[in-house]
């Protein structure tokens, strides 16, 4: 499939696609599985350190970066005419063919507290989703760890559809719900 990877047929097995914010603590696990399942020895945790590495379009770099050094028959990185490269955004995960390697699943583990995080960037939010939604009111700003976004209830009478997006699967969680434009403008 990708000839400018090491000799062999190479599959798409995953993505680094996520927008996710993430602070100093919290820990994306990568997991490896071929047809028997989840391969310990090739799976790894990459805990943030900096606030830098917690930056969406930073840790999916440095994950890319960290399998393309540490783990045999994996490459990740962005298809291009020049070939593989490492890129800000949009990184996918390849494993040879000939591996039996055939899925890399992203879990993140977020642990960071509000408390912890930098104060400048603490003030651009009042709670992080879905924390405490019972005080989301109109003008609240929330941020949304699953896009890294921040967004702000709107005003009366739509207010009452942010403290409704703490429900699970709810049409309203911001950015991420069917209908979360109703409840929520993105900043």
């Amino acid at each position: 499939m990708h000839t400018s990877l090491a000799c062999g047929e190479w599959s798409t097995i995953g993505c680094l696609n996520h927008h996710t914010q993430l602070f100093i603590g919290d820990v994306v696990k990568v997991t490896l599985y071929d047809m028997q399942g989840e391969l310990i020895s090739l799976s790894f945790d990459f805990k943030i350190t900096s606030f830098e590495q917690g930056e969406p379009h930073a840790w999916p770099r440095l994950i890319a970066e960290y399998i393309n050094v540490h783990i045999p028959l994996v490459s990740a990185g962005k298809m291009t005419e020049h070939g593989l490269v490492v890129a800000y955004r949009n990184n996918k995960i390849f494993a040879l063919q000939s591996s039996g390697i055939c899925k890399a699943h992203i879990d993140f583990n977020c642990i960071a507290k509000c408390d912890d995080r930098d104060v400048s960037t603490q003030s651009l939010y009042e709670y992080v989703y879905p924390e405490h939604s019972e005080r989301y009111n109109a003008g609240t700003k929330v941020l949304q760890p699953k896009d890294g976004c921040i967004y702000q209830c709107r005003p009366w009478p739509f207010n009452e559809f942010c403290r409704k997006a703490k429900d699970t699967h709810s049409i309203f969680e911001p950015g991420i719900g069917k209908s979360w434009a109703m409840a929520w403008l993105q900043l």
